[in-house]
């Protein structure tokens, strides 16, 4: 009897541990996803038919710094790097990610957390920033149907760290994606198709 009162007891315990766990696993995955948005193109095939593909990480430029701040491309350069590339295509003017960063940080586009205030890019001739409002897969399709490319904030894998990709179109409905610290191209649905917020910057 004793014995069957322990199992019982040790059942009831696994029972409570299993129970909390998946609570808290729940309440875990729910905040690391909130506030994003599921997107997926409308559009069967819509790609660029060359990418200029840049890394954050690449040695020309990776330990230079985001304005006057202590961060630099290889650990923060992301957004940076979809910037150059978006831009790079949309004018067929290669602009790397380092001479960008050069000329972002002489306007002083950076603040001191090496964040990127938007405003301060309309202040550079040829250049425009738009941020949306909202995420939504009929903004993120007009961008595309109108020439521009957009800069999304995602989380690595899904549920890692806050991180920015550029979207240059749309391939057997999943949108393709030039990531940073990639060397091919990769898809949204790598980071679980959740989107957090949307820019888009122009060059002309």
């Amino acid at each position: 009897m004793k014995q069957e009162h322990k199992l019982r007891q040790t059942k009831k315990f696994l029972c409570c541990i299993l129970f909390g766990g998946s609570i808290f696993v729940t309440g875990f995955l729910a905040l690391r996803v909130r506030g994003s948005v599921v997107v997926k193109p409308s559009q069967d095939k819509l790609v660029v038919e060359e990418t200029a593909a840049y890394r954050q990480d690449n040695e020309i430029w990776a330990d230079d710094t985001l304005g006057d701040s202590g961060f630099t491309m290889r650990s923060s350069g992301c957004l940076v790097t979809c910037i150059a590339s978006a831009v790079s295509m949309e004018t067929g003017n290669e602009i790397t990610p380092g001479v960008l960063n050069t000329l972002f940080s002489e306007y002083h586009v950076y603040d001191n957390e090496g964040n990127i205030q938007w405003a301060a890019i309309d202040k550079i001739e040829g250049y425009h920033a738009e941020i949306f409002g909202e995420v939504s897969e009929t903004e993120i399709a007009q961008c595309l149907a109108d020439g521009h490319y957009p800069i999304v904030r995602v989380r690595v894998r899904g549920l890692g760290s806050f991180h920015y990709v550029l979207i240059v179109g749309t391939e057997e409905r999943e949108y393709v994606c030039m990531d940073p610290l990639e060397d091919e191209l990769t898809t949204l649905s790598r980071y679980l198709d959740r989107v957090y917020a949307v820019r888009v910057v122009s060059g002309v």
